[in-house]
């Protein structure tokens, strides 16, 4: 059997267990962005540098970006300077073409592959948490921050810096909104391209790109942030597709564990709650008597509990810890629970001894059974023993 599931590297699990320990550090408010880049040719004489300036500081937003769609016929490729293609999207899918205005004040102002935000160097290409609204408040909150690429650079002054940038979404906030297999530091990247004003930056954001096409890709870590998805959002307002396992043809959530069959003709992932649903559908009488009813035959071994005696004031129970259920499922009176050796893993937790299902019926009857693949039904971990 082999197994999907959550987990951080050593290394991160250092990390959060640190952060975890200490709290969020207190962070200071940013400070005025400094660029770091050589100063481009060409320099603006004293007058324009005192127009931009004060055009800059007039306007609470002194520059849009609109993309185009590909529906509007354009001359040409390169007779428009005004056109301007972004390429640099997470995927193909979502190149661009987009105008800034006004263009000659952006194009006024020097261009810079890199600047700093209180004491964080932000390079071209990397990722930024951006304040939603104008609290000063220290402590940084990642997921009430905005997300961002860094697209762009542009520079009058250290006073005055501008970032393009291509969002990353929340599921929530796109068409169709959460479902069932986003995981809880799930973002959408897009093609929806705005200018900001460095001040707003709150500092870098690490995101991992996770391929879920490939098995020996490492899974998110715990408190990690991830994408594995994209969202066009300029031209056809679709999805780029996720890929479906198991028998109900659904995406996995990467913060739930998914099992592998190990058959050499098999080798399908399923979802742990399908598995446990299939157990309990099984169990049930209502299940027990459509299959008599289609010819098959049904087997069901139930060991009844003993009860237990009752015990003099001044004896101990010394008591097993019981692990909790990985999945659990009900239908009617029967409860199916679902244990995976060795999890959970916590430093505070108990974990299984062994993969097993657990079916519970309505007199308290508990009996176990192997995890079987709903593909082959073949058996995916060696027999559970008692």
């Amino acid at each position: 059997m082999r197994t999907k599931m959550t987990g951080p590297s050593q290394k991160k699990a250092r990390k959060v267990q640190q952060a975890q320990q200490n709290g969020t550090p207190p962070r200071s408010p940013p400070a005025a962005p400094q660029v770091r880049s050589p100063p481009q040719a060409q320099e603006l004489s004293h007058e324009d540098r005192a127009s931009l300036k004060e055009f800059l500081e007039n306007s609470d937003k002194p520059f849009s970006v609109t993309t185009i769609p590909p529906s509007r016929k354009r001359k040409r490729p390169g007779t428009d300077p005004a056109v301007r293609t972004e390429g640099d999207l997470f995927e193909t899918r979502l190149t661009v073409d987009y105008e800034i205005k006004p263009t000659t004040n952006w194009d006024s102002m020097k261009r810079y592959k890199k600047f700093t935000v209180g004491t964080e160097s932000i390079a071209l290409g990397e990722y930024i948490m951006v304040k939603h609204d104008l609290s000063q408040d220290p402590r940084i909150d990642p997921s009430a921050q905005w997300k961002a690429k860094v697209l762009e650079v542009r520079a009058l002054d250290p006073e005055h810096v501008y970032i393009r940038v291509a969002w990353l979404n929340r599921p929530e906030d796109l068409d169709g909104g959460r479902q069932p297999h986003h995981g809880k530091n799930e973002l959408i990247p897009t093609n929806q391209l705005d200018i900001i004003d460095a001040m707003t930056i709150n500092g870098r954001l690490d995101l991992y790109a996770w391929d879920e096409k490939d098995d020996d890709s490492p899974m998110p870590g715990i408190g990690e942030y991830y994408w594995r998805q994209t969202y066009d959002f300029a031209n056809t307002k679709t999805f780029s597709k996720l890929l479906e396992i198991c028998q109900d043809r659904k995406p996995q959530n990467p913060d739930q564990m998914i099992l592998q069959c190990e058959a050499p003709k098999c080798r399908k992932w399923m979802h742990v709650d399908c598995i446990i649903n299939d157990a309990v559908q099984r169990a049930s009488p209502g299940a027990a008597a459509a299959a008599r009813r289609k010819g098959k035959a049904v087997t069901t071994t139930t060991t009844r509990t003993k009860k237990k005696q009752k015990k003099s004031a001044g004896s101990v129970a010394l008591l097993e810890p019981t692990p909790p259920a990985i999945a659990i499922a009900q239908k009617d009176a029967y409860t199916a629970e679902f244990f995976v050796k060795g999890s959970p893993n916590g430093s505070d937790e108990t974990p299984s001894r062994e993969t097993k299902i657990v079916v519970t019926d309505g007199e308290g009857g508990r009996r176990k059974e192997n995890v079987r693949c709903l593909f082959c039904r073949e058996s995916i971990e060696p027999s559970v023993a008692g």
